[in-house]
């Protein structure tokens, strides 16, 4: 039983690093988009 939860614990620490670093990847890439266009001012919102 202890072992298997060290296993979920563990595969679920991985999915949540992945998640962060894609988060922190895609902002880096968006503020680059916004720093090519000129920032904000073409935006929508």
């Amino acid at each position: 039983m202890e072992n298997g939860l060290g296993f979920v614990a563990a595969v679920n620490l991985v999915i949540w690093a992945g998640i962060v670093l894609y988060l922190f990847v895609l902002d880096r890439r968006l503020k680059k988009l916004e720093q090519r266009s000129g920032g904000r001012d073409g935006c929508i919102l």
